[in-house]
């Protein structure tokens, strides 16, 4: 008589067989392929506000000592700065190290509300790996970033009571608790400290309490929301220490006259609504290399994007649970600051914002993990593993793909990088570092030649090249800020000056003539350096601006008889 046959176990169970890896190896992966991704970051240059910082650390500009951003402001530049100099790496390799911490932390966070392991793993490499950040890691000014989210997450980990747990007796009472909620306050104050904008994002935190102690099954509301109250007791120190003092911070800035100016402008307009579709816009691309290049958003976008960055809220809010709930409410809290601002929009504002987003994500995964399972077998499987690491895998490789693409694209015209970011650095670059290698320590005065003649207005925001005006903007000088970024990183330019035809005097200054492509070419020091100028002209075929330079230069000094040979090589007589 044969055996009766084996019953086959469901196929839910197997399809949630239970599969845990080591757990440094989530942890390990995170950090190695945030490293690689962003790899870029680390041979960079310095950003336009990097060099006004250098300014203000060797005293070129007034360092003002304000209460506004004092941790990521005059305390955090004060004290690296005269361990680091004028060398970007180790700037740069601080931001990155902040912001693998910054990942790790919110694995961490998203686990604490609920979020399974591979959900939270997904979560974290989903916000390291976003190529958006490329703006936040590349400026060392972007510090404020980094910082206020490094403190928000340990505030809110250390403050959130966990999603599957009910407050213990004694909590209000017990020394840890209230060692760990005073750690916590002190982590929020340093966030709105580092930057103020993150003041309200703790708010999200009450999603997670309201969703795990409010469903049908419980009793009575009464009941209810004595729980709600007891699980956010917690939270609510956290909750006022932020916005207190992130408002009185933002008002001390508004007193120190810091929020004054084009740059913290403010409209209740058409210009939010514009803000809100470059943001969404933004946050959701994953094909644009560059998705900044563009300072505005036009057409239909401007109104689809908000139509559909609300519609997702809405989703997040009726059909996800307490973490895709708080997750998007994160991404709002954090962008509500910046909406105010018209046309003053920055891709580094994300920064905050896409730590929400990567939440919401972890949210509907967990979503998917468990659609159709019965809660008997919502265990995390191979499955689910796997999935999170093809997710994470592919967008890693795009996300890098696209950096490369990003650091590589080239303006037609002219050998600046098209990423507008990039192209000031670049020409700042490799200006300061022309000079600086010239001088080679020795200490000079410089003056810098923009020939107007040759050089053609270029809007550094865009790249292209602007009508020709009076008032013509060069390059140039506006990346070296009238010279004085020159001299703040390179202590040994005493002085610079910077001019667009021959000028008289300053016999002795070092003299350089800037080419098309930003580099500086030495000419040596004046007046010798007026006739290696003439010679150069000659030699690229501009008789007619060499004969114009040759006549002012001997004009003003009859007696450089090198110059009134080389003039007369020319084939036109001297100046009476």
């Amino acid at each position: 008589m044969a055996a009766p046959p084996k019953p086959r176990k469901p196929a839910a169970t197997r399809s949630a067989r239970p599969f845990t890896p080591p757990a440094w190896a989530p942890l390990a992966v995170t950090v190695v392929a945030t490293l690689i991704v962003h790899r870029h970051a680390l041979q960079a240059y310095f950003a336009l506000d990097d060099l006004v910082m250098f300014q203000q650390a060797h005293g070129i500009r007034p360092w003002p000592l304000t209460a506004w951003r004092w941790l990521s402001g005059w305390a955090w530049f004060r004290a690296v700065v005269p361990l680091w100099g004028d060398q970007p790496f180790p700037y740069h390799a601080m931001s990155l190290l902040l912001h693998v911490t910054n990942a790790l932390l919110l694995m961490r966070l998203a686990r604490r509300w609920g979020a399974s392991v591979p959900a939270a793993w997904l979560a974290s490499g989903l916000f390291a790996f976003s190529r958006l950040h490329f703006p936040a890691l590349l400026a060392a000014t972007s510090i404020g970033e980094l910082l206020s989210l490094t403190f928000l997450l340990v505030a809110l980990a250390l403050a959130s009571p966990r999603a599957d747990r009910e407050p213990e007796s004694g909590t209000r009472t017990d020394p840890d608790s209230r060692t760990t909620l005073a750690f916590a306050m002190l982590a929020i104050a340093l966030a709105v400290s580092a930057k103020e904008s993150v003041m309200v994002v703790p708010l999200a935190a009450l999603l997670i309490v309201r969703g795990a102690t409010t469903s049908p099954e419980t009793a009575s509301a009464v009941t209810s929301s004595a729980r709600l109250l007891e699980r956010a007791r917690p939270l609510l120190p956290v909750l006022l220490t932020g916005a207190v003092l992130g408002m009185l911070l933002l008002l001390s800035g508004l007193g120190s006259g810091r929020l004054g100016g084009q740059a913290y402008s403010i409209s209740f307009g058409l210009n939010a609504l514009e803000n809100v579709a470059r943001l969404a816009g933004w946050s959701l691309d994953l094909v644009d290399p560059i998705p900044d290049l563009h300072a505005t958003t036009a057409g239909v976008a401007k109104f689809v994007m908000p139509a559909v960055a609300v519609a997702l809220t809405l989703l997040a809010w009726f059909r996800g649970g307490p973490l895709a709930r708080a997750g998007a409410a994160w991404w709002w809290l954090a962008v509500l600051p910046v909406l105010p601002l018209p046309g003053r929009t920055y891709l580094h504002y994300l920064y905050v914002p896409l730590a929400g987003l990567a939440l919401a994500a972890a949210a509907a995964f967990d979503g998917w993990r468990v659609r159709g399972e019965k809660p008997a077998a919502m265990r995390v499987g191979r499955r689910a593993w796997g999935v999170a690491t093809l997710v994470l895998l592919v967008y890693g490789v795009w996300s890098d793909v696209l950096l490369s693409m990003r650091m590589d694209l080239r303006m037609p015209s002219v050998d600046w990088p098209l990423d507008p970011v990039l192209r000031k650095s670049e020409i700042a670059r490799r200006s300061i570092g022309d000079v600086s290698r010239y001088l080679s320590g020795r200490h000079a005065n410089v003056a810098i030649l923009i020939p107007a003649a040759t050089s053609r207005p270029v809007d550094l925001g865009t790249g292209r090249v602007v009508a020709d005006s009076v008032a013509k903007r060069y390059a140039l000088r506006e990346v070296l800020d009238d010279g004085r970024s020159l001299r703040a990183l390179v202590p040994v330019v005493d002085s610079v000056v910077i001019v667009h035809d021959f000028e008289p005097g300053r016999a002795g200054w070092e003299y350089f003539v800037s080419q098309s492509d930003s580099h500086l070419l030495p000419m040596g020091p004046l007046p010798q350096g007026h006739v290696r100028l003439v010679q150069g002209m000659l030699a690229l075929g501009l008789a007619d601006l060499a004969r114009d330079y040759a006549q002012k230069a001997l004009a003003a000094d009859p007696a450089d008889t090198a110059l009134r040979d080389l003039l007369a090589t020319i084939g036109v007589g001297t100046p009476r």
